[in-house]
């Protein structure tokens, strides 16, 4: 990984969001796993004591970025896929972070996921 800032190189390990999001209380792999290993769970803690369960599903180094799925998740979501993306800034030590979700929803659950999403990305 050849990304050049600090907050570049936090947010690319996939175990360390409870380190960049402030919803989040922990996050780390179950079974002590190899984070940067496709197939690894992530077991993210929200704030208010909310669980997902997350497995990463592809990762490269060439193109900076990761993705994963919910192996367990709050939100009755189907086919959800997240894509991280770092990259690097020319111009400055800065990085750009794309991140990205797909997924479906049933039309009686979209309130309580635009509502979860409201709280957690303010």
């Amino acid at each position: 990984m050849c990304l050049r800032t600090r907050c570049g190189a936090m947010i690319w390990r996939f175990d360390a969001a409870a380190e960049w999001l402030p919803f989040v209380k922990s996050s780390p792999i179950e079974d002590g796993r190899d984070p940067t290993r496709v197939g690894c769970v992530r077991v993210l803690t929200q704030a208010d004591a909310g669980v997902f369960r997350e497995v990463l599903v592809a990762l490269s180094d060439a193109e900076h970025f990761y993705s994963y799925a919910f192996a367990s998740s709050r939100v009755p979501v189907r086919n959800h896929r997240t894509t991280l993306r770092v990259l690097p800034i020319t111009d400055g030590d800065c990085s750009y972070v794309e991140w990205s979700s797909r997924f479906e929803i049933a039309p009686k659950h979209e309130a309580q996921l635009v509502e979860l999403m409201s709280r957690n990305l303010r």
